[in-house]
């Protein structure tokens, strides 16, 4: 009884990573979308540089970026860095808000958060997908060898 709840255990975890995979998978790419269209439609402004978080995870390496909107208020965005980007504080950037939601903004030239997020969502979809492979293959194989016994 309790290898057969430690097995469903492992089934429900294995369905709960297969489900929230494809979840982050959309979230990403929904968060991807809007950050382009505010790119398009948004208003642009000079935005510098004032923190760069140089790391070697990829999840956690990003720029600070302070930039006035055309009410006169100060904000500050953050923005993903690719690993072959090297920006130095102080410099300036082109950044563009919701004119609407002067918080609400993106940095061009540099990655969208949802970038990470899709990524995050890809692997653990891979990795659900093969574990589940694996253990369809091996309950087949475990199947056919007490057939033949």
């Amino acid at each position: 009884m309790k290898s057969h709840r430690r097995r469903l255990g492992a089934w429900a975890f294995i369905l709960l990573v297969l489900l929230a995979g494809p979840g982050l998978m959309v979230l990403g790419t929904v968060m991807i979308d809007a950050d382009a269209e505010l790119s398009r439609t948004g208003v642009q402004s000079t935005g510098t540089i004032t923190d760069f978080n140089d790391t070697q995870r990829a999840s956690s390496r990003d720029i600070k970026v302070q930039y006035t909107s055309t009410d006169g208020a100060e904000h500050v965005v953050s923005a993903s860095v690719d690993h072959d980007q090297h920006p130095e504080v102080g410099t300036p950037v082109t950044v563009v808000y919701d004119g609407q939601q002067p918080s609400r903004a993106v940095v061009l030239g540099f990655e969208s958060g949802g970038v990470s997020i899709r990524g995050v969502g890809t692997i653990l979809t891979l990795v659900a997908a093969l574990v589940t492979l694996i253990g369809f293959i091996m309950r087949v194989s475990g199947k056919r060898r007490a057939g033949r016994s």
